[in-house]
């Protein structure tokens, strides 16, 4: 799985598919494998990126300084600037419906749609 340095921590991500972007934002306590089933099938007909958060999966720990919904959002953002990705839409369960909100604030010229699952903002 590849990794971009984003705040001097490799944060690792799953890039698959192609079409559209599809950014997914997981749960605490879980890494990217928790969207394999959705991966599977919108890979078919999308580009799919899920990234492991800090001190999941492959990702390293989290960066000195962070303290916020608004700094996971501007690291995934990082992210999408890294993979050169310019409009998406974003799912975002539990945690990452949080940062997620915050992105779509943060950035509303590039992220086309927001799904909220199981989160509050």
């Amino acid at each position: 799985m590849p990794f971009a340095t984003v705040d001097g921590q490799p944060l690792h991500y799953l890039d698959q598919g192609h079409g559209p972007v599809v950014l997914l934002g997981s749960s605490y306590l879980w890494d990217h494998t928790m969207w394999a089933p959705q991966i599977e099938a919108l890979s078919r007909h999308y580009r799919v990126i899920a990234l492991d958060l800090w001190g999941h999966g492959q990702s390293g720990q989290l960066p000195e300084g962070m303290t916020s919904l608004d700094d996971l959002a501007r690291q995934a953002l990082a992210l999408m600037d890294h993979l050169q990705v310019d409009g998406f839409d974003l799912v975002g369960l539990s945690v990452g419906g949080m940062w997620g909100a915050r992105l779509a604030l943060a950035a509303p010229t590039r992220v086309k749609s927001l799904v909220l699952m199981d989160t509050y903002v």
